[in-house]
């Protein structure tokens, strides 16, 4: 599957979406919906590492990962710990959808992120109106990026940047990005290689939020990524496949905590 059918056929149904429910119907939504927790704020725990958890039912590289509805995963995301929650609103590829982020809303307290291809600002408005408190935005694909974020920002949402080169980095950072995402997978081949975020994380400043997206499987690369320098780490696959998704998310947002502190005392001994 290449990455640009998957964008063709997100902008099929954008079209499709925007015939069905207009940009003025969207806004006049967003006044009835009540904001939940920033999400950034969500990320950023002197204590630990967050874990951001995703609704992902399928997706391009593996097929079919779960057949547990959102209402059956987001409440375990929850009491395992987790500071956020991703919900995947695309239909054709990871068949999951929009209403998915509403229903999320309505069950959790936790900030959730509209992961999807965004390509128009209409779909920053929808994210808004179903509920979400950020949204990822790809520095290749959105088509005006500071415009986006600066949409976001008048919305009272943050926009989680999300970057793979050095190149990409730069413009989110000219931007305006407050949070920048390294995704760990190549969309060429779908291949993951964690040493992505430790090639790219010295290049985002201390004051932007740095996440580490995709690939993350067990405690040991929690860690691993701490050490490179994420501030939060996005895992999807490795829960959604959980025989015990609760346990899992929980062993996840220790390994956080742990490495969190082995940072920081790292950080001491090297200034002392």
């Amino acid at each position: 599957m290449k990455f640009t059918s998957i964008i063709k056929e997100r902008r099929r149904v954008l079209e499709i979406r925007m015939k069905y429910q207009p940009l003025e119907e969207l806004k006049e939504n967003i006044k009835r919906v009540k904001l939940r927790t920033d999400f950034n704020k969500s990320l950023n725990k002197e204590e630990d590492v967050s874990i951001i958890c995703e609704y992902k039912p399928a997706s391009p590289s593996l097929g079919d990962i779960s057949q547990l509805m959102i209402g059956d995963v987001v409440p375990q995301f929850e009491k395992g710990g987790a500071s956020a929650v991703s919900v995947l609103t695309e239909e054709s590829y990871f068949k999951s959808n929009i209403d998915n982020l509403k229903l999320a809303c309505r069950i959790s307290k936790l900030p959730l992120l509209r992961k999807d291809f965004i390509l128009d600002p209409y779909q920053i408005y929808e994210a808004r109106a179903y509920g979400a408190s950020a949204v990822l935005l790809m520095t290749d694909i959105y088509p005006d990026l500071r415009q986006g974020i600066e949409l976001c920002n008048y919305l009272d949402m943050n926009a989680l940047v999300e970057c793979k080169t050095q190149k990409e980095i730069e413009i989110a950072i000219k931007a305006g990005a407050e949070i920048i995402g390294i995704n760990n997978r190549d969309f060429n081949d779908f291949a993951i290689n964690l040493e992505r975020t430790e090639k790219l994380a010295n290049i985002v400043p201390s004051n932007i939020t740095l996440v580490s997206e995709s690939g993350v499987k067990n405690m040991a690369d929690v860690e691993l990524l701490s050490s490179f320098g994420a501030d939060a780490i996005l895992v999807g696959t490795s829960v959604m496949s959980s025989g015990n998704i609760q346990e899992k998310v929980r062993e996840l947002v220790s390994a956080g905590e742990n490495a969190r502190v082995e940072r920081l005392t790292n950080q001491v001994k090297v200034s002392t």
